[in-house]
């Protein structure tokens, strides 16, 4: 099995090089597959970083059955196309090539899911089925929707959405129930990235996100982010007035996510707002629901594992938030920062529809690619 090779180095800085943004999003985007900086207004800084150390997760990963799962779906690929999907573990700058940007403005790594047959496409499905729980897969699949939604639409860049044209699948290392490896999906507002390792299992950097927040297809509603978005803003509510002020990040600027796409140094921004000690019993659970939204989109055991973990280190753990705390407010910012979680959500300014969308990513400052220290 030939294996790309894109940086042989792991420790550099790209040069930032802009380009034009995506016709629906305003916000900051990370590095192409080949070491071409990609960006949105302004650019951003990427980094590649060496991710060779062990994370620190709490196990329970279902790894044997996603290694299955992974081993067919590369199975039924020719030996061109798994040119395209399949890299060396080892290949970090490639593996940290994700972005809330569709896939026009900022190149994935791997092969566009347009691009795979029918059965192809299925055996994908059936590794993220293997990988994801119930709500990860759903919400995956709905975030997808919403791209055929604005191509719909049509306009400027319209033409580029679409949940086959603008998502892609990579594979890294081979699968295995032992030694690690790696499966990437996403593409606009999506990005999982699953790394195994035994029973240790990372997920993070993990990015959602809707355009529109809300829309009907077939028939039916489509939130794709309803759970995160309820979750978040609900802990903000349940808050009082001394509560919410304590909470408020008042200096610098949040219209858009501090540790988001390209942010893999490792520096998460300096603790702010309200510590989790300072709320009442109820207001506590609320805080573990949004997490819970976001950690519990892994399969069986591992997501009650990191559950619990997160849990653990609730009294070491703060929310906060900026500009406002209204669900349709514009640049509404809300964070939950602990030992090892870290959650950001925003409202941002939609260019291909009216109102504001949704961008949140969730990292482990302990566990990111699998790694207990990006740098």
């Amino acid at each position: 099995m030939r294996r790309r090779t894109v940086v042989k180095s792991v420790v550099a800085a790209a040069a930032v090089l802009v380009v034009e943004g995506c016709g629906s999003d305003d916000s900051t985007t990370s590095a192409g597959t080949t070491g071409r900086q990609q960006g949105g207004p302004g650019g951003q800084q990427f980094t590649a970083v060496n991710l060779n150390t062990d994370g620190d997760s709490p196990g329970g990963a279902n790894t044997a059955d996603v290694a299955a799962a992974a081993t067919a779906f590369l199975a039924t690929l020719t030996d061109g196309q798994k040119a395209k999907v399949v890299y060396e573990f080892g290949n970090h700058q490639a593996r940290q090539t994700w972005s809330n940007f569709p896939a026009f403005a900022v190149p994935r790594s791997g092969m566009e899911m347009s691009e795979l047959s029918t059965a192809q496409q299925a055996a994908v499905d059936a590794m993220m089925q293997a990988a994801l729980g119930e709500a990860g897969r759903l919400q995956d699949a709905d975030i997808r929707t919403a791209d055929d939604y604005l191509h719909s639409l049509g306009g400027s860049g319209a033409d580029g959405f679409g949940a086959l044209t603008d998502y892609y699948v990579a594979v890294y290392g081979t699968p295995s129930a032992t030694e690690p490896f790696m499966i990437q999906f996403g593409g606009h507002h999506l990005a999982r990235n699953l790394t195994y390792h035994g029973d240790k299992v990372s997920q993070t950097p993990q990015f959602v996100g809707s355009e529109p927040v809300s829309f009907s297809s077939g028939g039916a509603t489509v939130q794709p982010v309803k759970a995160e978005s309820s979750t978040m803003f609900g802990m903000l509510a349940a808050l009082s007035a001394d509560q919410r002020k304590s909470a408020q990040i008042t200096s610098g600027s949040y219209e858009d996510l501090q540790m988001g796409p390209g942010q893999d140094t490792g520096d998460f921004p300096a603790a702010a707002g309200l510590p989790v000690t300072e709320l009442t019993a109820d207001q506590r659970e609320l805080v573990m629901a949004a997490i819970q939204a976001y950690a519990g989109d892994l399969a069986g055991t591992a997501a009650t594992k990191l559950i619990d973990k997160y849990r653990s280190e609730l009294d070491r753990t703060r929310i906060a938030w900026a500009n406002s705390t209204s669900a349709t407010g514009e640049h509404s910012y809300i964070r939950i920062d602990g030992p090892s979680v870290w959650i950001e959500f925003v409202d941002t300014r939609s260019q291909s529809t009216p109102n504001v969308h949704y961008h949140s990513v969730y990292r482990d400052k302990t566990n990111d690619y699998g790694s207990s220290k990006p740098t």
